[in-house]
This record gives structure tokens, C-alpha cells and sequence, in this order.
């Protein structure tokens, strides 16, 4: 009996915490998501530029998601730029944070990328209606 009620004690309380871990906002996400804004909202922009755009713009999610150590911070943002992968959810399209960056080189593949987004956004509306009506 008490060893039940100890159990079900234990059982609630990894409940719980397992639905504290469920809302937690995913921080490097959020920072992975400034870091490609700040590629697509200006093209043909370098590492160096980047790095100090995303900190002057996005300070929070840098801090949030890498701390504010600057000996840790500066290499962090390194490897995001180098190795680490973003994913756009509107095209699937999904290329380190380098790549991206040769990908948005001009106002013009930023604007056809756009295109292509929004093309995809269309598509995606079209089979959902369309998977309705059936």
C-alpha cells in the first residue's frame, strides 16, 4: 500500500516534469532561426558581418541559446556558421549556415528564393484544399 502510493507519487512527478520539458521553447532553434534571417534579410553578407549583425540584432537568442561568454560565444557561432544545418520550413530547403550565405549573394536570389517559397506555400494550400474536398 505505501509502496503504491509512493510509486504513484514518483509516476506524477515525472509527469510533470516531462510536460515542464515539453514547453520549454528549443533556444538554439530560435538562435538558428535569427542566424538565417540575418543571411536573408541581407544579401551577400560575410561571416565576420553576420556574426556582429546577429549579435547587435538577436542578442537574447545568443545569450539564450550559447551563454554570454565571449571565449565560448565567438567559436559557437563559428561552428553554427561552418557545420551546422537550417532547414527553412517553407521550401525543405536545407544548407549550413555557409551555404546559405552563398545562396542569398544577391537581392535577385533572394528574390527568386522567395518566389520559390511562396510558390511551395501555394502547392502546399492547393493539396490541402484539395484533400479536403475528397
Amino acid at each position: 500500500m505505501k509502496e503504491d502510493i509512493e510509486l504513484n507519487k514518483l509516476s506524477i512527478l515525472l509527469n510533470a516534469i516531462k510536460a515542464v520539458k515539453e514547453e520549454e521553447p528549443d533556444l538554439y532553434a530560435e538562435l538558428k532561426e535569427a542566424a538565417w534571417n540575418v543571411l536573408h534579410e541581407n544579401p551577400g553578407i560575410e561571416f565576420n558581418e553576420w556574426q556582429q549583425t546577429l549579435l547587435d540584432q538577436y542578442p537574447a537568442e545568443v545569450v539564450d541559446a550559447l551563454g554570454n561568454n565571449p571565449f565560448e560565444v565567438y567559436p559557437a557561432l563559428a561552428d553554427l556558421w561552418d557545420s551546422n544545418d537550417y532547414e527553412d520550413p517553407d521550401t525543405g530547403e536545407c544548407h549550413t549556415f555557409m551555404q546559405w550565405a552563398d545562396y542569398f549573394a544577391t537581392d535577385a536570389s533572394v528574390e527568386l528564393y522567395d518566389m520559390l517559397a511562396d510558390a511551395r506555400r501555394e502547392i502546399k494550400r492547393f493539396k490541402a484544399s484539395k484533400n479536403q474536398k475528397q
